[in-house]
């Protein structure tokens, strides 16, 4: 059994002040001519979704949406023969067991969901743990792309502070 895996990751940043942009991508594979690919926000760089919280919005439940919003997640697979191209079974996963921190301060993933524009991945919320199955066992030809805005809960008032952490996402074909 061939099992191979790929990982892109996005960075998530809570700020209960300011806040910042930009932007990331991971292409990889071993083994052409077949491939797998996972993209994660822009094509180059790591791409940060920032939520700024007012001082005065701290903890009382209204919802955060991030900036940018529509981070475009992609996954394309391609198999060596035509054959082949309806054989392409993969799950994607999201590892966001390590919360986000400022110091010793820390807001758990599980605080973060997102919506989907157009449901290819579809609307969750993040579990905390490190395999989140976010798209189940998918057979795709060719590719799936969609464009996620992430939403802070904001419903625990938290110190005030930059608070950062990863996700990072994995395509594995079983």
């Amino acid at each position: 059994m061939q099992r191979i895996m790929l990982a892109a990751g996005i960075l998530i940043v809570i700020l209960v002040f300011p806040g910042t942009v930009p932007a990331e991508i991971t292409f990889t594979f071993k083994g052409a001519p077949a491939e797998v690919r996972i993209r994660v926000g822009a094509v180059s760089g790591v791409t940060t979704v920032v939520h700024d919280v007012p001082l005065s919005l701290n903890g009382d439940g209204t919802p955060i949406s991030g900036v940018p919003a529509g981070v475009v997640i992609e996954v394309s697979t391609r198999r060596e023969t035509a054959r082949e191209m309806n054989q392409v079974y993969y799950v994607i996963t999201a590892d966001s067991s390590v919360p986000l921190s400022s110091g010793l301060d820390t807001i758990p993933f599980t605080e973060i969901s997102w919506t989907s524009q157009d449901g290819d991945i579809p609307a969750g919320r993040f579990d905390g743990t490190s395999s989140q199955v976010i798209r189940d066992l998918t057979r795709a030809r060719w590719s799936i792309s969609d464009r996620l805005t992430f939403i802070y809960d904001n419903d625990q008032a938290v110190p005030a502070g930059t608070y950062t952490g990863t996700v990072t996402y994995t395509i594995w074909i079983p």
